[in-house]
């Protein structure tokens, strides 16, 4: 009989490290845009609880082999405020125990307000992080930490992440002795991605990058995507827009632009965005899929809810739009966009 729990005990351990995945499994990675969990949104949370935003999407988020977001500011008590910008913000400490319950394995935290106060406020984001088990990518104690890698295996198949921002201010750019966020040098990401895939099957790098509103990627943007996957990437996904972006096939690769915002604590003018789900099979992506979401604060509450029928085929329509200039050719099937590689 001991032996049976003995070995019972082992099984799960095993499938919790990833092991315990049949190994012609598809493996399935959920990705969505910025998270702000403060800011409007903070009322909501205290009255209904930290996983309040994700409600509607919850069983999409949690079906996922991994789930991966922006978080848009840090999560802390301690800090106070950076002088003289317009816009800053910190959650409370609860809101990260929403996100585990959501399911999210992995946040990027290279973006314009991670350190919106101060350097304690980010680190304690980090441990806050790292003691509800999600990693964290994209800022740290110093250059060489910001640019470290997350990675996590499932099945037989290793996710290596990396993230940078390219917004501003500059001073929230770490440095060799300074805490911050990854800036995206064309010599760095080239290096990272280099380095990262002796260590992963696939590797996906986020950037903070492009103009606030705008729906049409910036040269540089284009730059920095199509030397990441030149490296050896296999997804670029892109935040700060807060609307959707076209969608690039390349090298092999493919590229979000903007993935828009997803649960976004103010009552700012995005509408639509969605949730991307890729799919992989024997060792190769197989599928996006595209569903697409509201967010339009004022109606949704800051819980982003599926579209269907018209309003996602509007939504769907728009992407294709957007990504016609890259040739990329997107199915709408059943009120999700699909495109298979």
């Amino acid at each position: 009989m001991w032996k049976r729990l003995a070995l019972f005990a082992s099984l799960i351990f095993l499938f919790s490290m990833g092991e315990g995945f049949p190994k012609d499994k598809d493996i399935t990675l959920v990705a969505v845009g910025d998270i702000l969990p403060a800011h409007r949104m903070e009322p909501f949370i205290e009255e209904s609880g930290p996983a309040y935003p994700y409600q509607f999407t919850l069983s999409l988020l949690k079906s996922a082999d991994i789930t991966f977001a922006n978080l848009e500011c840090p999560v802390s008590t301690k800090g106070k405020p950076v002088e003289g910008k317009e816009f800053t913000f910190c959650a409370k400490p609860p809101v990260v125990k929403g996100l585990k319950e959501a399911g999210f394995d992995v946040l990027s935290l290279a973006n314009n307000h991670i350190l919106d106060y101060g350097k304690e406020a980010l680190m304690d984001t980090i441990k806050l992080l790292q003691d509800n088990r999600i990693l964290s990518v994209g800022a740290g104690r110093n250059i060489q930490e910001a640019r470290k890698p997350a990675v996590l295996k499932k099945g037989n198949r290793t996710f290596g992440f990396l993230a940078y921002s390219n917004t501003l201010p500059k001073n929230y750019w770490a440095k060799k002795d300074r805490t911050g966020t990854a800036y995206g040098a064309v010599a760095w990401v080239r290096e990272d991605v280099r380095n990262l895939k002796e260590k992963a099957d696939f590797i996906i790098v986020s950037f903070h990058w492009g103009g606030e509103g705008e729906s049409f990627p910036k040269e540089y943007q284009a730059l920095l995507a199509h030397q990441a996957i030149d490296s050896g990437a296999d997804i670029v996904l892109g935040h700060h827009p807060h609307v959707l972006n076209g969608i690039e096939m390349y090298g092999g690769g493919v590229i979000l632009y903007s993935l828009g915002n997803y649960a976004f604590g103010s009552y700012g003018k995005a509408e639509v965005s969605a949730l991307f789900r890729f799919s992989f099979s024997s060792g190769k992506l197989k599928e996006l899929e595209i569903i697409p979401l509201s967010v339009y604060n004022r109606e949704v509450h800051f819980q982003p809810r599926v579209l269907e029928n018209k309003q996602a085929k509007k939504v769907l329509e728009d992407i294709q739009d957007l990504s016609r200039e890259f040739g990329t050719r997107i199915d709408i099937i059943n009120s999700k966009g699909i495109i298979r590689f």
